[in-house]
């Protein structure tokens, strides 16, 4: 039954709703919520930011008691909206879905005209504030009314709860139930049905039984081959000093930009997220100097029709090594779409098992491989059919940029990344948010890059194509300095003098000088000489310095060779 206990009769009223009697229990964690989970806990307490945020604007027949009840209707549908993620004695998270609790909401009411203004307040409001998982459910609401009508709701939930992909779903369904709530003119939608998808509870227990492991054997191996042949970074150059905030944001509104991605998608046959990755790669290339971009793919997991029909979150990466053609941005696109196929297809598996491999690849290989350069295209569904546009000319176009709006986002002083980038639309008009590193992208260069993009593909429909210097020219992109000496081992840019630096870091070295040799089977190799105040072992030495390995520019030596006296500064690479 629904509670309804106003705490306020002014701008706001508290509304409860109140929940018994229904199905709960506990569960392991989905894959999905293992991934948003591991992201929480590195960036508590202030972790708000992938909150997700959903606006629904309301039909006219909707009214108060209508919204309340298909709120109440969807809750008791979707288990994942009434439930908590404790963590028990071991530190182990659970999902534990509540069979009885109540749910807050405010109503909010605007003057005429303010609607957007006020939605706008409490979606931010919302947002700003990190769920307590261990006692909280994960959604919050607030619903805009004026004129005793509800305008629109505004949802914010947390990531544990819902993709990008969920919200759609969860949208559908809240609509359509304040339909059928209006043509039987009653607001008694109690008879709530089984979703046609997975229940998270369920979908845990799923991810044990013989199809889901081979999915993530299958994920597994796909990752292996990443993990043993990728440079350890997207940016393997020397680090800028940074600005404040450290990871700034930047926003983009552009029909322009939508209409030039999926012009050219037609003409390449490729898909349009083939094309926002292809060119967004070719310009880190620029930027980094680099003949291929390592890159994280978020991918949706919507691979049946019950997974189509699930709310619950299934977003997990998939790696992604994106060669670059430096003079041919369409053939950089076609290679792409190619390699992005086939990572979309292998990012269904336990993040746990994926650690263990990176830590094993690093290990192997001596580095520590930097994922945090990840691009996000939420997807969405073709245009195609007699009813598609045709595409605009490129005059067309060019007019359509002077409506491109940039913004500035809230950036952020601690982050697990060097590049996130968000295409939450692509269809009619782009949507595209970009958080970064500023000591690799600066908010300048931050803003270059989004406003660069449709002036590229613009320019390569009409001229046929654009090599990676004219591309250059076009954005406004500068390429970022790397050290003088360093040499390409194990694909990965590797600075001797750096790596030199950590050595001379470590307790108890009182020399060191780092040098790129030939080994006997003719790979090169990182030899380190160095003079220790003590006896020590190459296995001792080798395990501190993997432990200072930042993931840019360094590498732990293949060979070391302990001098009884200061090594030459001199020794030349490759001696």
């Amino acid at each position: 039954m629904i509670g309804v206990a106003a705490q306020e009769r002014f701008a706001q009223e508290r509304l409860s709703l109140e929940f018994a009697g229904l199905d709960g229990g506990v569960a392991d964690l989905t894959w999905g919520q293992r991934f948003v989970w591991d992201i929480l806990q590195a960036l508590a307490p202030t972790n708000h930011y992938i909150n997700v945020r959903l606006r629904v604007h309301l039909p006219t027949t909707a009214t108060v008691d209508r919204v309340l009840d298909a709120l109440r209707t969807l809750i008791r549908e979707q288990e994942i909206l009434r439930t908590r993620f404790p963590v028990d004695e071991d530190g182990e998270p659970h999902q534990h879905c509540d069979g009885a609790g109540e749910l807050r909401v405010v109503l909010c009411r605007a003057e005429p005209g303010g609607v957007r203004a006020l939605a706008d307040e409490e979606e931010e409001r919302l947002w700003h504030e990190s769920f307590q998982h261990d006692d909280e459910w994960p959604l919050r609401v607030s619903v805009v009314v004026t004129d005793d009508r509800p305008r629109q709701v505004v949802f914010v939930f947390s990531h544990l709860a819902v993709d990008a992909w969920g919200c759609g779903v969860l949208r559908a369904r809240f609509l359509d139930l304040l339909r059928t709530s209006g043509a039987s003119d009653t607001s008694d939608t109690s008879a709530a049905v089984a979703p046609a998808g997975w229940q998270t509870r369920a979908r845990a227990q799923f991810e044990r039984t013989a199809p889901a492991l081979e999915a993530n054997a299958r994920s597994l191996a796909h990752w292996r081959r990443f993990f043993d042949t990728a440079p350890q970074t997207a940016f393997p150059v020397s680090p800028g000093p940074g600005e404040s905030p450290l990871f700034p944001g930047v926003g983009l509104h552009s029909v322009a930009l939508a209409a030039a991605v999926q012009s050219l998608a037609a003409r390449l046959r490729v898909g349009p997220a083939a094309v926002l990755v292809g060119t967004v790669c070719a310009i880190i290339g620029v930027r980094s100097g680099t003949d291929s971009v390592p890159l994280l793919l978020a991918s949706g997991n919507r691979f049946t029709a019950a997974d189509a029909a699930s709310v619950g979150t299934f977003y997990l990466p998939a790696p992604a090594l994106i060669p670059l053609d430096p003079g041919s941005l369409a053939d950089t696109i076609r290679t792409a779409d190619k390699v992005s196929k086939l990572s979309y297809l292998r990012g269904q598996g336990d993040p746990r098992d994926v650690a263990r491999l990176l830590e094993d690849a690093n290990t192997r290989r001596g580095v520590a491989i930097d994922m945090a350069s990840t691009v996000n295209v939420v997807p969405e569904p073709p245009i195609g059919g007699a009813s598609a546009p045709a595409p605009p000319s490129v005059p067309e176009l060019r007019k359509l940029t002077t409506a491109t709006r940039l913004s500035d986002l809230e950036g952020r002083d601690s982050e697990q990344l060097k590049m996130y980038l968000h295409a939450k639309a692509l269809r009619s008009r782009a949507v595209i948010e970009l958080f970064c590193d500023s000591r690799y992208l600066d908010r300048a260069a931050a803003r270059n890059l989004l406003s660069g993009l449709e002036l590229v593909l613009i320019e390569a429909i009409d001229t046929g194509d654009v090599d990676f210097t004219r591309m250059a020219e076009i954005a406004g992109i500068t390429a970022l300095a790397r050290p003088r000496n360093c040499v390409l081992l194990d694909n990965c840019w590797v600075d001797p003098e750096a790596v030199r630096r950590l050595l001379l870091d470590l307790p108890g070295t009182t020399a060191a000088q780092v040098v790129a040799s030939d080994a006997e089977d003719g790979a090169a190799e990182l030899v380190a000489y160095v003079g220790t105040e003590q006896p020590t072992t190459p296995e001792q030495l080798h395990e501190a310095l993997f432990r200072k390995l930042d993931g840019n520019l360094t590498m732990a030596p293949h060979r070391y060779v302990f001098c009884r006296q200061a090594p030459s500064t001199d020794v030349p690479l490759g001696a």
